[in-house]
């Protein structure tokens, strides 16, 4: 069982995509069947799986996270890919419920307000770290967010919609993103505490 748990968390990422491709494959299949926020939570998966290999370099938004603010050296960690597995599981979780509740719009917003909020952090860490260029992943999280506005804007133009759906798809978006958090913090060997104690004084250093 620890030698299939290794596997696991080494090839999550490809795991991941397996799971990814049989969504995709279902999706062709049934496309004529899908409704409106299936095909746009799907399109939106498609994007975020090509996003995660191009955060595969080094220098992406992880490891200015934890080199620059956190200094913690998370490529050492080993098995290699642990620092993966939380993402890998709320990927593959909330856009699975997203395909398979298409009912429940709010899903659907949570999977767009992902989107956005790639777009956005990726921005910041241009200014928080200082860049000269982008990081890794960067192209992807542009590529999102727009992708995310033309969502937006297409489903307000064909669905009827209580506005209060928004509100639960961000509360979807924060709790599956805190857990995230936390699970990536464990498995670098700190705490939330800890990180944010040390990103406040990366941030006083930064603003001083």
């Amino acid at each position: 069982m620890k030698k299939i748990g290794l596997w696991l968390l080494k090839n999550n990422i490809h795991i991941m995509t397996l799971i990814f491709l049989g969504w995709a494959v279902w999706g062709i299949c049934n496309w004529q069947n899908l409704l409106l926020v299936q095909k746009i939570a799907l399109g939106m998966y498609a994007w975020l799986i090509v996003h995660e290999y191009e955060e595969g370099y080094r220098g992406r938004f992880l490891d200015l996270m934890a080199g620059r603010m956190l200094q913690i050296d998370h490529r050492a960690l080993t098995p290699a890919g642990r620092t993966h597995i939380g993402q890998a599981v709320y990927i593959t979780v909330i856009f699975s419920l997203a395909l398979l509740f298409p009912n429940q719009l709010w899903l659907t917003f949570a999977v767009l307000v992902l989107g956005l909020f790639e777009g956005f952090v990726h921005n910041m860490g241009i200014f928080l770290f200082q860049l000269k260029g982008v990081s890794p992943g960067w192209y992807t999280a542009m590529l999102m967010a727009g992708y995310s506005i033309w969502a937006i804007i297409l489903i307000n133009r064909n669905i009827d919609y209580l506005g209060i759906q928004w509100l639960w798809g961000f509360l979807c978006f924060i709790g599956g993103f805190m857990c995230l958090q936390l699970s990536v913090h464990y498995l670098m060997g700190s705490t939330p505490m800890k990180s944010f104690a040390k990103a406040k004084v990366f941030l006083k250093n930064r603003f001083k």
